[in-house]
Parts: C-alpha cells; structure tokens; sequence
C-alpha cells in the first residue's frame, strides 16, 4: 500500500471513494454500486459523511490532489474504518479483506491510538506551536483545578454547616470567652478562668472540643457565654 494524503473528518481519518477503490483493486463505480445495493447498511456520521455544497468546496481546496472522480461530483463519500469494513464485507475477495486489515494497521489505528492517549494528531513542529500548547494545556489545567477546588469548597461548606463551626464563629467565640472572663474579674470573681467557660460549652453540647460545635448552635453558644458564672460551672 502505497502512501495515501491523510484525510480526517471529525477527528477521524477517512478515504474518498477513489482512495478506497485503489486500496481494494477496484474502482470508483464499483465502490459507488456496492454502497447502493447496501445503503440500508450505512449510516451517515459513522459508516460515511456525505459533502455538499459550501462543504464540499471547502473540501476540495484543502484536498489538493488529483482525483478526476471529485472534480464534477455534486457530493463526496468519505468512508470511515467502520465503512471500510462494511466496503470489504461486500466485496468479499481476499485482497479486500487484506488490503482492509492493511488500512486498520497502517492508516485508521494511528490516530486511534494516538486519540486514546490524549495525543494531538497534529503536532506542533516549530518551538512557537510547542511553547503555545504547553501554555494551552497549562492553562487549562489550572482552570480546571481552580474550579475543582471550588466544588470542594462548596460540598465543604455543606458539610460543615451541619458539623463545624466557621473560622469567623470560633474567632467571635474566643473573643466573647475572653470578654466575660474580663467582665467577671471587673465584678470581683477572681476565680473566673476562660476554660471554666471553655469546659461548659463541651459539655452543654456533647463535644470534645468548642471548635466542634454546630454551626446552627453558634448563638445558644454565645448566649451561654455571656451568661456564664463560675458558681453555674460548680454545679
């Protein structure tokens, strides 16, 4: 099998019609026949895609090579590995089916595999393309972690809402500890300490520890603070 002008479609490589009749020693009519006996096999978009119009120009100015067959085609086959097979099937000679299983090694499994490893099938070949993709993909790696960590911080808050309190509850917690323990001095309890209040709290809401508290608790917390004296902490 001689080198064919790669074609792709889709991401996918495909062959015109005379690609295709070349590689089974056949020709053009034979392959277009073959595909009317059997259309009811074929389905656009995964045996075939099918060129008109603006797309078949298109087509034919980026597939810049001789094949008298397109120049006055109103439309273009362009067959998938999936229609290849079907193609070989049909025709059933023993050069088809070899010169099939030649296509899958040599021309439709490059790219598939090159797909399944996440590889671009068009690689950068000046150091300006390779510079440009690494800080493409850079990009949009970190884009991707930044909104990763936005997901997690949004389940954690949910979480959290029923467990944890927030960093500025615990902050207002210790404040407020600290500010009854200087009111209660300023009266005369010069027993009153923080952990008395500290010690409270854990046992008023079955916690090892005042940063374990609800956060749907945190004002009947602040209420017990304000309220606490070292005589409710002895009983």
């Amino acid at each position: 099998m001689g080198a064919m002008k790669i074609i792709e479609k889709n991401n996918e490589r495909v062959l015109t019609t005379a690609q295709l009749a070349e590689v089974y020693g056949t020709d053009y009519k034979s392959i277009s026949k073959n595909f009317n006996r059997n259309k009811q096999r074929y389905q656009e978009g995964k045996h075939y895609f099918l060129l008109q119009g603006e797309e078949r120009q298109e087509f034919m100015l980026d597939y810049r090579q001789n094949d008298d067959s397109l120049k006055h085609a109103k439309h273009i086959f362009l067959w998938t590995a999936k229609g290849a097979l079907l193609h070989a099937k049909s025709l059933g000679t023993d050069e088809a089916w070899n010169a099939y299983e030649q296509l899958v090694d040599d021309y439709f499994n490059k790219v598939e595999q090159l797909q399944r490893m996440n590889v671009p099938t068009q690689l950068p070949t000046t150091i300006e393309d390779i510079l440009i993709t690494a800080l493409t993909n850079m990009k949009e790696m970190k884009f991707e972690n930044q909104e990763l960590k936005k997901a997690v911080n949004q389940l954690a808050l949910v979480v959290d809402n029923e467990v944890i309190l927030t960093k500025h509850q615990k902050s207002e917690i210790q404040q407020a500890v600290n500010r009854r323990q200087g009111e209660l001095n300023r009266e005369g309890y010069a027993s009153a300490h923080f952990q008395g209040i500290y010690t409270t709290l854990k046992t008023h809401f079955n916690v090892p520890g005042y940063a374990e508290i609800k956060r749907s608790d945190f004002d009947k917390a602040m209420k017990i603070i304000s309220g606490w004296y070292p005589k409710k902490a002895e009983e």
